[in-house]
């Protein structure tokens, strides 16, 4: 990687999001309260504060990688989040406060759809990172136009030929689990559901579960197979800590000793097993992202 580059994960980019909405949600809550009648010396606000600061601490590096990269970022309903968003605007914070609070009128409603579009983005955020890097590796004009036809869901088909069979079928399966139903058709990546049927490559028969608060797809013919994985991963990780517990109270026995050796290396193969049932749960895609021009100017010119 040279000084014009950055490497970009879709760990890093999953982090961001769950850190900015953090620190939206924070910074809404004390700007409210002090709108409101609350006043900075406040114990709760403090706190607030305080958990605002270690919020923006763990962001700021992120941030500024993002800052610099001049990256394709994917936003599923872009058109729709900006449009309720640019309504929104037309009101005063004032109005905005009152309908927050009462729940009621026109800006509100408003607000409720464009909560709506946000939180399906944040809930599928893993997935809308994993497309988001695999859209950056490809060349520039083939990226603009995935991601303007994933946003709009609509648009030319886009040659894709050029890609790895692997990395097709990821496409396809990764757009379809964000609501674009999707083929490759004669090398091209394509929304036309009359094409599906004749086409080389179809998204993946998967089934969506819930993991640690963790939206993950698995293969509905492994599902039984992961069913019963989850069972032994809440069994085993039972059993641990009831045994540390009982460790910290008291010294364990050898033979204890033993069996609490042999559940901890059970419960780390049961996990490497979800792993293997259900593909990128690791998050350890990356992109290799140039700088945006101004700060490849500041560098060559410094």
């Amino acid at each position: 990687m040279d000084d014009r580059t950055v490497i970009i994960s879709s760990r890093e980019l999953v982090d961001h999001s769950v850190l900015s909405r953090k620190k939206n949600e924070l910074a809404f809550k004390r700007d409210f309260l002090l709108r409101t009648g609350a006043k900075e010396g406040d114990l709760h606000l403090k706190a607030i504060n305080e958990e605002l600061s270690s919020v923006e601490v763990k962001l700021a590096p992120i941030s500024e990688k993002l800052t610099v990269a001049d990256l394709l970022a994917v936003v599923p309903n872009r058109k729709e989040i900006t449009e309720y968003t640019d309504r929104i605007n037309k009101y005063s914070r004032a109005e905005l406060d009152i309908a927050v609070k009462g729940k009621t009128g026109e800006a509100y409603e408003l607000m409720k759809k464009r909560a709506v579009f946000v939180k399906n983005n944040y809930e599928r955020r893993e997935d809308v990172a994993r497309l988001t890097i695999l859209i950056n590796t490809l060349p520039r004009k083939e990226g603009e136009m995935l991601r303007g036809v994933l946003e709009e869901g609509a648009g030319p088909e886009v040659d894709v030929s050029f890609m790895p069979k692997e990395k097709q079928q990821e496409l396809v399966n990764l757009a379809t689990r964000m609501g674009r139903a999707s083929c490759v058709f004669a090398g091209s990546f394509s929304l036309d559901k009359k094409k599906a049927e004749r086409a080389e490559l179809r998204a993946a028969d998967e089934v969506q579960r819930n993991v640690g608060g963790r939206v993950i797809w698995v293969e509905a013919a492994k599902l039984p197979e992961f069913e019963a994985n989850e069972k032994v991963i809440a069994e085993l990780l039972a059993k641990i800590q009831g045994k540390t517990a009982e460790k910290q109270a008291r010294s364990l026995s050898e033979e204890e000793s033993v069996y609490f050796d042999k559940i901890q290396g059970d419960y780390l193969a049961a996990l490497s097993k979800r792993g293997e049932l259900v593909r990128g749960i690791d998050l350890s895609e990356t992109a290799k992202v140039y700088k945006k021009e101004s700060f490849r100017k500041a560098v060559e010119e410094y």
